[in-house]
């Protein structure tokens, strides 16, 4: 499952469920803009909304890591 949220101004950050090299579950987080590193402004009412879309990641990556 791949969790995605857009603020006001187009950035989004990007969630996935991922492997690091000694192949242990990770999220990677990607956040996307007009420039390589942009700051994500989350607005306090949608905290709930990115650690949601976070811990779903999560238990993707773990329920992975199992069936690996």
């Amino acid at each position: 499952m791949t969790f995605r949220y857009t603020d006001p101004d187009g950035h989004h950050l990007t969630l996935e469920p991922d492997t690091n090299l000694d192949g242990q579950s990770v999220v990677t987080i990607r956040a996307c803009g007009d420039f390589a590193e942009v700051p994500l402004r989350i607005p306090v009412n949608r905290i709930e909304e990115v650690i949601a879309g976070l811990r779903d990641t999560a238990r993707t990556a773990s329920r992975t890591a199992v069936e690996a």
